[in-house]
């Protein structure tokens, strides 16, 4: 009786044992395994461009952008000279983190206009879901220069992104434009183009007429301009007192006289 009461308890044992093996069992086979699928992060991309390919000078621009998730914005300017500025975020608009999809810049009260030097123009966007700490913590100009020699600020830059994040944390892209002079049917910047001249002789000797006054002058005349002949040369201009010859708007000479009379300075 005592050995079938001990074979009992064994044989329940091992059917508990076997009941908590399989509740472990089933509770592991309940995972929604497929439903929960782990994310796979997909690569921040940014792009950049503007209204027009080619601008004058004195005209407006404008700038867009797009992210494919939101991220903070900073948008660089490289003049024809080299001349780098920072022109997003300014000090009209200084929340550059932005939401996924596409943006317009200027965003405000302000706006770009083209100024020279004339050429190629390039803008390179940075996006970045860290801070990247590139804009200034006030701006003492509006679109503040990056400090450096013309030329070589792009490189700090970059270096400086590097040094805060890795590159795959971040993005970059490219857009140029051309910056031509305005043309007003002259050249710019104005030049100016004197009259034409006319080169006389200093002194011509001209054999008086048979009546005893000068022909008029033998060379070609400007109209409204007066010559006389006296001490043997042509003279420009009026005498105080005789003949002279004025060059009228028909082209032509015309002999005129002048008489003064009294002694004068009355």
């Amino acid at each position: 009786m005592m050995k079938t009461t001990v074979t009992r308890i064994g044989l329940f044992l091992v059917l508990a044992l076997v009941a908590v093996a399989g509740l472990v069992a089933a509770q592991q086979s309940a995972a929604p395994l497929g439903v929960l699928p782990e994310p796979t992060p997909q690569p921040l991309t940014v792009n950049i461009w503007t209204d027009r390919s080619a601008y004058t000078i004195g005209e407006t621009l404008t700038i867009f952008f797009s992210v494919n998730q939101p991220a903070f914005i900073y948008i660089y300017d490289i003049q024809p000279d080299g001349v780098v500025r920072l022109i997003f975020p300014n000090v009209y608009s200084r929340a550059n983190y932005v939401s996924a999809g596409t943006h317009s810049l200027p965003d405000g009260l302000y706006q770009f206009t083209i100024a020279p030097p004339a050429g190629v123009e390039n803008l390179q966007i940075f996006a970045s879901p860290a801070d990247l700490g590139l804009a200034p913590m006030s701006y003492g100009e509006p679109f503040p220069m990056t400090a450096g020699e013309p030329g070589t600020a792009t490189g700090q830059i970059q270096a400086q992104i590097m040094g805060i994040v890795p590159e795959p944390m971040w993005a970059t892209a490219w857009t140029s434009f051309t910056i031509n002079q305005p043309t007003y049917g002259y050249s710019y910047p104005p030049t100016y183009t004197p009259p034409p001249t006319y080169t006389y002789p200093p002194t011509y000797t001209y054999p008086p007429s048979s009546s005893g006054y000068p022909f008029c002058p033998p060379f070609i005349g400007v109209p409204g301009g007066t010559w006389y002949y006296s001490g043997g040369q042509w003279i420009c201009g009026t005498p105080g007192s005789g003949i002279y010859w004025y060059f009228g708007a028909d082209c032509k000479w015309h002999l005129r006289i002048v008489f003064r009379f009294g002694t004068g300075g009355g």
